[in-house]
Order: C-alpha cells, then structure tokens, then sequence
C-alpha cells in the first residue's frame, strides 16, 4: 500500500559490536527498518523488539505502537522483569545465534499474521500430524518447517525459533561447513547472505539437504535432525573443549532455553536429537493460552 509506515525491528540494547553486527546482519536479511536506540521510533509499528536487561522496560513500551502480531526477545542474565517477553536469551548469546533467533521469530510472526487473515483454518490439520520426514535445503525452507512443526508444540512461538535455530546451524556448519569464526566475520562485514547464497550455488554442496524427523505421542515431541556434512566426533570435542563455545554448544544451549529438555549430537556430530516433555492433555488448554 502506497504510503503505509515501514514496520521496524527495534534494537533496544546496550551499544556494542555484537549490538552493530546484529543491526547489519538483520538490516540485509529481513525485510524490515531496523533501527537502534533507546528510544522509540513513532514513525513506524513495531514488529520485532529485542532488548537487553537495562532496556527491558522498552517491551511494554513498544506494545503502545505495536504492529500486528508484535514479538520480542529479551536478552537477559537470568532476571525477568516486568516486561514479558516473547523469547528470552542468555546474556552471553553471540551475534551469529541471535540473528538466527531473530530470524526464526521473524518466521514465525509472518505466518502467524497471515494465517490470522485467513482463518488460522491449518491448526486443526497441523495437531493432528504425529509423524513426518522432511527435508531442507535452505534457511527459507527451515524457517517453513520449524513454523510448521512448532504449531504441535505447547508453546509454538519459543518451539518455533528453537527447531530453526537447530535447522539453520545444519545448513550453515553441516552442509555448507561454515565455521562459526567464519560466520561471525561474514556478519560483522555484512556479507554473510552473500556467502550463503554463493556456497550453496557451488557443486560439491548444492545437492546436500537436512533430514529432519518428527514424531510426536502423547507426553513427547522428538526431532531427529541430520545433515550430509562431514561432522566430526562429537564425544570428543565434547572433552576437548569442556565449555562448549563452537557452534554445537551453542546450539544445544540456545535450544534447551527455549523449551527443549535434551538436546545431543549423535556419531560423527552431524545428527542432532532433540526432545520436548508435552502437558497432559487436560493442561494443554491453558498452557497455550498462556504461550
């Protein structure tokens, strides 16, 4: 529509050079304004807010000019204030999985506000899936998936960002053997979409996809995902390296925060297995009106 106000992805947080890097990644990657500063913009809605514990109140705040389906992370050092938050992330999470966390809320906002336009008539069909294989290619295709399965889950929205964030670390560090050194310079250079989109045109990966296999019972959800990179011995980079700062550690820290109660690599470290405790089925109700 001519003349409707950009939405805005507001970063409300402390200045950094994790702070610059996810501004220029997400400027490149989602097809919003995004803006810094501790101060709201007016002169367009809000869609997207991510702030730290010294801007927490910044979440209340944006919900006075919020735009349809409005979510926000908080990344924070154990405290919840006040502000609820959509998401909340660790204080010490780096700019390569808050993009992808970013990414994945964005996801899901979108088909939440479209599927809210037309009747939200595929939540019945989605409830009623128990088993499925997929397969993935790219970042957009884990982004469909992980919207998707999450709508099985008690609390889709926080389910939703954990299964991209699992999906899209496949892609990056499995099929396309990025390192995670290498995907915080393509971020902080802003060229990281430019290297993805450039790896995944190149012969000795264009062919790998991620399988991800999904069943859900009555009292669990499990995900059973693997890539076609070569992986490495995950028990012994475990031991190796005991405080888990590669892109595997983060993965499994970021997704057990976000709802899931294991989370393990499995062989050669290009499988991952993750899985969530479900409600009883008389909680369900109320535990996803409050999700």
């Amino acid at each position: 529509m001519v003349g409707k106000p950009a939405e805005r992805l507001w970063l409300s947080m402390a200045d950094s050079p994790r702070t610059r890097v996810l501004s220029k990644a997400l400027a490149k990657g989602l097809d919003m304004t995004v803006y810094l500063g501790p101060t709201m913009d007016p002169a367009g809605p809000v869609a997207l807010i991510v702030a730290d514990d010294a801007h927490a109140n910044r979440i209340n705040e944006a919900k006075t000019n919020a735009a349809p389906g409005q979510r926000s992370i908080l990344v924070t050092q154990g405290g919840r204030p006040g502000a609820r938050a959509d998401i909340y992330l660790a204080h010490d999470t780096d700019a390569g999985s808050l993009v992808n966390a970013v990414s994945g809320l964005s996801a899901y906002r979108s088909q939440e506000v479209a599927l809210s336009k037309a009747g939200g008539a595929e939540q019945g069909a989605v409830m009623s899936l128990s088993e499925g294989e997929f397969r993935i290619r790219t970042l957009a295709e884990a982004q469909h998936v992980a919207v998707f399965l999450a709508r099985c889950a008690p609390k889709p929205v926080a389910t939703a960002v954990g299964i991209y964030v699992l999906l899209a670390s496949a892609v990056e560090h499995g099929n396309l053997e990025f390192s995670a050194e290498e995907k915080a310079q393509g971020l902080a250079e802003g060229k990281w979409e430019a290297k993805l989109a450039k790896r995944l045109r190149e012969p000795a990966f264009a062919e790998r996809v991620v399988k991800l296999r999904f069943q859900r019972g009555r009292r669990l959800m499990s995900l059973l995902i693997q890539d076609d990179g070569e992986g490495i011995d995950a028990e012994t980079a475990e031991m190796a390296n005991p405080t888990r700062t590669g892109h595997r550690g983060r993965g499994i820290k970021l997704a057990k925060g976000l709802g899931f109660a294991n989370v393990s690599y499995l062989g050669v470290g290009n499988t991952v297995e993750a899985s969530m405790v479900l409600p009883d089925i008389g909680e369900t109700g109320e535990t996803r009106a409050a999700s």
